[in-house]
């Protein structure tokens, strides 16, 4: 019989309802026949529509599959029901030029006649399996650890950054629960927390301002940062997305930093009253003992008052420059609006400049959002110091100052005696000085710059002007306030 006249009316209209199915669509009778296929379908697999009347839709499988298919297929008409087909299974149709591409395909039983037939509707997912490909590479390789985790806690993937951070192989997590990462005293309140989170899942960070740690394979603690990401896997299951870093190097720098800053701390707090009463008591009482001298002492006597007296204040100097060394650590919080043409007039305002020097601008940025106290005290020190540190009588010094990235670029370039080499770096460091004989010299101006520019997110350096005389300081000064220094 004609397979286009087996069946009725009510069959026919099956067919153009099946033409609407946006997705593509195929009817098949109880031995594969296909009765009805639509466009979308046959565009899909390749095919014109008329390539696909008349034959069995064995014709669209893979060779691998179409041993087995009848015997699937008449399990399905034994107790036809509504259903996906090949659930937890990959499954493959063949186009007309034999690629193989991955689809997900529905099965509904439909009574023609007295006649089961099957609608199936096929959905190509090669983009969706490639852009899942593509995430997971992404995930894979990606610079923190990643772990994905059920509901229940069970992990079902874990990248290899992860893995390196605990100690384990990919096979030894999969499967396993989230809790064998954390210390054994935290492992029954967690699964509480995990309860808590899967009852409102939410995109945030984990346990925000405590200290979270992880279990490393070796039984070694370590401390880490963590987010959460809840989402839906391919399968319809809810899933915990957690990216996972490793704050070991981290912590270790801010505990050293933060003993530095304490150690500075104390020592600030040692100059300002342990050193400094005494000195001025010994002050008080060398003018206590010029005062009980008789008239008629010898000049040696007052010659060796003198000398105390001259120590005593090198002593007091000393530590007055220690502490603007320590304070220059502190971040200042004022924070203004700073024109850029007056920060440097009014720099210049309170240096002596000899007149015989020429002084020359170049600035070309207006206005930045900055603290002016420490920006003005570098500039003063560096500029002071091209003055001071000047072999000539006359000389020039240019000051620049230009946008570089996110950073204002100061140039204070002199044409004086330069600085050798070997003193480029020393001279930041403290009580350094570019040669021993200058003595006149505290040698903690350009240490103090070096610091109020870190703290407050900038650098500074120095270099020779080669082959022309004279040196250039270089100072960058953050444009914008950051987080991270103005926290």
């Amino acid at each position: 019989m004609d397979i286009k006249t087996r069946f009725s009316l009510e069959e026919q209209q099956l067919g153009l309802l099946v033409n609407i199915i946006p997705s593509g669509a195929i009817v098949v009778d109880s031995l594969g026949n296909i009765l009805h296929c639509n466009h979308e379908l046959a565009n899909t697999l390749g095919y014109q529509l008329e390539e696909l009347a008349d034959s069995n839709i064995e014709k669209l499988l893979p060779e691998e599959y179409r041993s087995r298919h009848q015997s699937l297929m008449q399990h399905f008409l034994t107790s036809p029901a509504k259903r996906q087909m090949g659930a937890g299974r990959e499954l493959f149709a063949l186009k007309k030029d034999g690629e193989k591409i991955p689809i997900e395909i529905g099965l509904n039983p439909i009574e023609v006649d007295g006649h089961t037939l099957v609608l199936a509707t096929l959905v190509d997912i090669s983009a969706r399996l490639q852009a899942n490909q593509m995430f997971k590479n992404s995930v894979s390789h990606a610079p923190y650890g990643v772990l994905v985790v059920s509901q229940e806690g069970t992990i079902s993937f874990a990248n290899t950054s992860l893995c390196s951070c605990f100690g384990y192989s990919i096979d030894e997590l999969v499967g396993q629960s989230i809790e064998m990462l954390l210390p054994l005293r935290y492992r029954n309140g967690h699964q509480h927390l995990r309860q808590s989170y899967t009852e409102q899942p939410s995109v945030r960070m984990m346990g925000v301002g405590r200290d979270l740690t992880a279990l490393h394979a070796d039984g070694r603690e370590f401390p880490i940062e963590i987010g959460l990401k809840p989402f839906v896997d391919e399968n319809n299951n809810k899933m915990i997305l957690v990216s996972l870093v490793d704050i070991t190097t981290r912590k270790r720098m801010e505990n050293k930093l933060k003993e530095t800053n304490t150690n500075l701390e104390e020592f600030t707090y040692v100059a300002s009253h342990d050193l400094r009463s005494p000195l001025r008591g010994i002050s008080d009482l060398l003018e206590w003992i010029k005062e009980d001298l008789p008239a008629e002492r010898s000049p040696d006597i007052d010659k060796n008052i003198d000398r105390i007296s001259i120590r005593v204040d090198k002593m007091e100097t000393m530590i007055n420059n220690l502490l603007s060394y320590a304070r220059a650590g502190n971040i200042q919080s004022d924070i203004r609006s700073i024109n850029i043409k007056e920060l440097i007039d009014n720099t210049l305002a309170l240096l002596e400049i000899p007149k015989s020097f020429k002084l020359t601008l170049d600035i070309s940025e207006g206005q930045i959002r900055s603290t002016l106290t420490p920006l003005e005290t570098i500039l003063r020190n560096v500029i002071s110091n091209a003055i001071k540190h000047h072999d000539q009588e006359a000389g020039t010094i240019n000051i620049a100052c230009h946008r570089e990235n996110s950073m204002l670029h100061f140039a204070v370039s002199d044409d004086g005696p330069g600085i050798p080499e070997a003193a480029t770096e020393r001279i930041f460091r403290l009580f350094q000085t570019v040669t021993s004989s200058e003595r006149g010299n505290s040698g903690i101006g350009l240490s103090v710059c070096r610091r109020l520019a870190e703290t407050h997110g900038g650098r500074i350096c120095v270099e020779n002007n080669s082959p022309e005389k004279g040196a250039t300081f270089h100072i960058w000064w953050p444009r914008f306030i950051r987080k991270d220094t103005h926290d």
